[in-house]
């Protein structure tokens, strides 16, 4: 393996996102939909300043497109519309970049990447977590593929997702955590207190789909609404939204649920501010590392109501800084949201302790220098050498 830099062109591989449009809002001066994009448009600055030349891949798109938004940056979008095998190889094998970032470990993109034999550094923002046997190969499947010599770097987001992949058996010592800076922080902000009202509003943000647990929290809207307690719910993303407002229907609570589609990140923050409680309340078997929704979550001061996913476990503990409920348990989701709503002291402590769970959450590798670092001075850059899992 080389110590010098990866080389002089990388390619890099997104899940979804329209990046010509992303370096257009970072031009104007416009907000960006995603809080991490901001940082994407930075980073493609970065390496470009470095004489890095740049091609960005992005798998789920609305149409095919191949772009040049500015000089030496491409924008491919691959079309994909949902799992659709072979088209990731085929991108691959048109590469002539000198290296592979692939920053959604989909085993047909690690294989393909591994394949070309390019260097590859492997970014990810989710975990593993479902049982069965199935399952469990999967998780042995990935970590072999990411212990391959051809993956040089792989980096998750935060420390609980990060120590996630060693414990699947992940070779520690390629392992960062990663994060990036965020505009909003509870410091900002005052913590707030507990006024009795007669409709509650409640803010989710996220993929629109039971696995992330907006079918629970409509049911246990519905078992609340006769317990005497009313919220409102407002939901940010997209995903099954029609199923989710005829569930919301069928329970006679389809008038008080809100579906906002794609917002922009000012007013993903702005509804949690507006909040009473922000619901994160993702089930064991998704994928979920630890989301950006939780930091924006704290910063607005909201109380957290969430699950027990192994993923929030190391930093968020019931009573404590959140209320925690079991994974799929609509009476337990609900008794979490009574039990808040219905104490100022516990409601007032998990605002106040906000500021603290930030704090407890900094300290990973910024994503925009780990990756410059990477490809400009190589795996051995004594920059990133602190970040690696002890």
């Amino acid at each position: 393996m080389s110590d010098g830099p990866v080389g002089r062109s990388v390619a890099i591989f997104f899940y979804a996102g329209d990046f010509t449009d992303v370096l257009r809002r970072h031009a104007a001066g416009e907000q960006q939909i995603y809080a991490t994009h901001g940082e994407v448009a930075l980073l493609i600055e970065d390496l470009r300043a470095a004489g890095i030349r740049v091609t960005i891949y992005s798998y789920l798109t609305s149409q095919p497109k191949d772009e040049s938004p500015i000089d030496g940056v491409r924008v491919v979008s691959l079309g994909a519309t949902g799992d659709n095998p072979g088209v990731l190889a085929a991108a691959v094998k048109e590469v002539d970049a000198d290296t592979i970032i692939a920053h959604f470990a989909y085993p047909e993109l690690v294989i393909a990447a591994i394949a070309s034999g390019k260097p590859v550094f492997v970014g990810m923002a989710n975990s593993y977590n479902e049982r069965g046997i199935k399952q469990s190969l999967r998780r042995w499947r990935i970590a072999r593929l990411l212990n391959n010599d051809r993956v040089r770097m792989i980096t998750n987001h935060c420390l609980p997702a990060t120590e996630h992949l060693a414990q699947i058996g992940v070779a520690r010592h390629k392992l960062v955590s990663w994060d990036v800076p965020h505009r909003f922080k509870p410091s900002d902000y005052k913590a707030k207190t507990f006024a009795p009202k007669d409709r509650y509003q409640v803010a989710f943000a996220g993929s629109i789909a039971e696995l992330k647990g907006v079918g629970d929290l409509i049911r246990a809207m519905a078992l609340l609404d006769r317990q005497g307690v009313t919220l409102a719910a407002s939901f940010a993303g997209l995903g099954e939204i029609e199923a989710m407002q005829a569930l919301a229907d069928s329970l006679g609570v389809g008038a008080r649920v809100t579906f906002r589609g794609i917002i922009g990140n000012d007013d993903v923050f702005k509804m949690f501010r507006d909040a009473d409680i922000v619901a994160v309340p993702s089930r064991t078997a998704y994928p979920e590392g630890f989301p950006l929704t939780m930091f924006e979550a704290l910063a607005s001061r909201s109380p957290i109501v969430c699950t027990d996913h192994p993923m929030f476990r190391p930093v968020l503990s019931d009573g404590r800084n959140c209320a925690v409920f079991k994974s799929g348990d609509v009476d337990g989701f609900a008794a979490a949201i009574r039990r808040v709503l219905s104490s100022p002291p516990l409601y007032q402590q998990l605002s106040d302790r906000a500021e603290a769970t930030w704090s407890s959450l900094r300290g990973p590798a910024d994503w925009r220098t780990l990756l410059k670092k990477w490809v400009i001075e190589g795996e051995h850059s004594p920059w990133l050498q602190p970040y690696r899992l002890k």
